[in-house]
């Protein structure tokens, strides 16, 4: 059960770290805002792949490469989905992953989910789509044909990126146990590998766009210095506790308890933000928060 006292560590701390984000994506574009979150634990990623490499099998390193290749390309599609026309309805299927990962998990990776547990997850999808802020203002017949966009194709992509980068961070991890690692340390080990190849990504991407010094130099201005901290510290702590989940934990339960973060992003909106919530969104919370609560209690 400990899996899902990490969980919801993570959700809390990313709710904190997207609180932060905010700030900084006032001011930057959203490809550098992205990069900011990996960059501050570079030097230690550096010297924990340097120590590490000797005792680490190809496969190990497959794995990482794998979850950070999906783990960016589901956040660049993500990034597309919000900016595409009809974004609320991509960003509500972008929050299909669990459902995604039930389907890829049971297809790819033998990973069985009980009656139970599929229809908590049903029953939390429902609630996290209309937590995503869909619109039925024109009707179900106008809604459903509203569906065939680019948006909707980029938000399941997005899931389905995540889910895959999900099941290989935990096959990563899997592999360091046999050595003696503890799922903790196994899991701080492989995000910091992944660290390493996310960052070195977004700074060829940097280096193409011949953007690399000013986008660094942006991050440390005086203005953003802070936000940037507090954006890569609370970043990297909750993917600690996220990998440690997934270590720990079925994937698709991790994924499907972890939805509590959008709860926490509306509560959040509404009581600091004073934003009010509308019908969809009450309806969405309680039917996301009753999957949830049937994962714990019977899981």
């Amino acid at each position: 059960m400990s899996w899902i006292l990490y969980t919801i560590t993570a959700t809390i701390l990313q709710n904190f770290r997207n609180l932060e984000q905010k700030n900084l994506n006032k001011k930057l574009d959203a490809l550098t805002v992205s990069w900011s979150r990996f960059i501050l634990p570079l030097p230690f990623a550096i010297l924990t792949a340097i120590y590490t490499f000797s005792i680490l099998t190809n496969q190990f390193i497959l794995y990482c490469i794998i979850t950070a290749i999906f783990q960016v390309g589901g956040n660049l599609l993500l990034l597309r989905t919000i900016k595409s026309k009809n974004f609320s309805i991509g960003v509500a299927f972008s929050k299909t992953e669990t459902l995604q990962a039930m389907i890829v998990g049971f297809l790819f990776f033998g990973e069985t989910v009980s009656s139970v547990g599929c229809s908590a997850i049903l029953v939390a999808t429902i609630g996290v789509i209309l937590m995503s802020g869909l619109s039925f203002n024109g009707g179900f017949k106008k809604f459903t044909k509203s569906l065939n966009n680019k948006s909707t194709l980029f938000g399941i992509l997005c899931g389905s990126c995540f889910s895959v980068s999900a099941f290989n961070l935990k096959f990563a991890s899997e592999t360091l146990l046999p050595l003696g690692y503890s799922n903790l340390k196994a899991s701080i080990v492989v995000l910091l590998w992944v660290i390493c190849f996310q960052n070195l990504f977004f700074i060829v991407v940097k280096l193409y766009q011949k953007r690399l010094s000013q986008d660094l130099s942006s991050l440390l201005l005086l203005e953003n210095k802070t936000a940037f901290f507090k954006t890569s510290i609370l970043s990297f702590l909750g993917s600690v506790f996220w990998f440690t989940a997934y270590s720990l934990g079925k994937v698709v339960y991790v994924k499907a308890v972890g939805q509590i973060e959008l709860i926490l992003a509306i509560a959040s909106s509404h009581f600091i933000l004073k934003e009010r919530l509308n019908r969809l969104e009450i309806i969405g919370i309680i039917l996301t928060f009753s999957g949830i609560l049937t994962l714990i209690l019977f899981h």
